[in-house]
């Protein structure tokens, strides 16, 4: 290290602290002028007469001087081989990804940095700026608020400034290192799809990352908006569809075929709520008045002659297919549930949250609906049951385990705002 360096700058500024940071060509001080700390980017001795890195220093300054962004470091000074920006108080974010190894694993924390970050970068474009050397080691994140700052325009390219001098490889796009084209606000883009491939949370952005890191421009996010949204769209995806359950299950209740309750299970003031199908399979209703299924938009006519059928047509059209198909499903659906998501019955709704449940829920239904897909062959083949019969089974079922076990790991959380019972698809039903 050159300490000539270090002290020509204690004689300007007598508190000057060097900086373990920097790169091939300046050197990085923390000073204070007038009582407020700044950071000071000096060129190294062996390139303060080169002409190149002094234009390229001025540039940086000129460029950012203009600009005022609350994720972009502001600009002060600039001297004859130095600038002067404010200083931040943080670590690059792969420091802080090392000294914060769960940070980036909270979803709320992520979506907060990659919007500051696309923020802040969307912003240059509109000020016809591509950054150029977007990287970890650019990005700040401030010790108090972890809000992102993003640093160095040194490499930029600007309407004005159309040299740039040099890169990062491992986060350059193709045009940038072999210069077969162009660079545009797509260049930052890969460059910001390759930081995400840092962070630990990378494996949830994987179709999101190999679009921003496409070979070609022209099958990359074209815009920064258009990176945003598809963001916005992935999230929502993720934690608003395991509380909207309860209410599929309602709407299902209410627009589906549906079955009366059991008076007998009324009349004894049994805890378990019967929904579709609370059929006894060891003995036949002792009420004659059974209430067949009915869609409820039929005429009212229809629904008062589906009423009045007897309990005879009532067993041998509805209770002897229908229950088999039901049976059949759940022997599909209980060893899928039981190794997907039985082991999750003793645990914290809280503890496991959203995110997680969300992708548990969506990969035991594709499971089990891949298996149901085969089964509606056989019973297509019958023509016993409607398409949309089968159909309705099979997400019942669904719901039925969902819902069961969403209810009983809020119930391990000691939460009881819900009340506290148990849902069952029919009578004998095992959970």
């Amino acid at each position: 290290m050159d300490t000539s360096s270090f002290s020509d700058i204690q004689q300007t500024y007598p508190d000057a602290e060097l900086l373990p940071v920097g790169g091939s060509t300046c050197d990085c001080y923390r000073v204070k002028l007038y009582g407020k700390f700044h950071f000071m980017k000096r060129l190294k001795p062996e390139l303060r007469t080169d002409p190149r890195y002094v234009a390229a220093l001025k540039k940086e300054f000129e460029t950012g001087y203009n600009l005022e962004h609350p994720h972009l470091v502001r600009y002060a000074s600039v001297g004859d081989d130095s600038l002067l920006t404010e200083y931040v108080d943080g670590e690059s974010l792969d420091q802080f990804a090392t000294s914060h190894p769960d940070y980036f694993r909270v979803r709320k924390n992520v979506d907060r940095f990659l919007s500051q970050l696309l923020d802040v970068v969307g912003y240059l474009h509109q000020h016809q700026i591509v950054h150029l050397d977007l990287k970890p080691s650019n990005i700040l994140i401030t010790r108090i608020d972890h809000s992102v700052k993003l640093v160095d325009l040194g490499y930029c390219y600007t309407d004005t400034y159309t040299d740039t001098m040099g890169r990062t490889d491992k986060y350059a796009a193709p045009e940038q290192l072999d210069g077969s084209g162009s660079v545009d606000a797509r260049t930052d883009i890969f460059a910001i799809g390759r930081i995400l491939q840092t962070l630990p949370c990378a494996h949830k952005y994987n179709k999101v990352i190999a679009r921003c890191t496409a070979e070609s421009p022209s099958n990359r996010y074209q815009t920064i908006e258009e990176l945003q949204k598809a963001l916005i769209k992935k999230g929502h995806r993720w934690w608003v569809w395991l509380p909207l359950i309860p209410l599929a299950m309602l709407l299902l209740i209410m627009f589906f075929p549906r079955f009366a309750v059991d008076k007998s299970r009324e009349t004894q003031g049994d805890s378990l709520i019967q929904i579709k199908g609370s059929v006894t399979t060891t003995s036949k209703p002792e009420s004659p008045s059974v209430i067949v299924p009915y869609e409820a938009s039929a005429p009212s006519s229809q629904r008062e002659s589906l009423q009045a059928t007897s309990e005879a047509d009532y067993d041998e059209t509805l209770h002897e297919d229908t229950l088999s198909l039901r049976k059949e499903l759940q022997t599909i659906a209980q060893p899928i549930f039981n190794r997907m998501l039985g082991a999750y019955r003793d645990s914290s709704y809280k503890t496991v949250g959203h995110e997680k449940m969300s992708v548990l829920n969506d990969e035991f239904r594709n499971a089990i609906m891949t298996q149901y897909h085969k089964l509606w062959e056989k019973y297509r083949r019958k023509g016993t049951i409607s398409e949309h019969t089968f159909y309705n089974e099979c997400a019942q079922t669904w719901l039925f385990y969902v819902n069961n076990l969403y209810y009983e790991m809020c119930s391990n959380d000691g939460n009881h705002d819900y009340d506290g019972k148990v849902y069952h698809y029919y009578d004998d039903q095992k959970y």
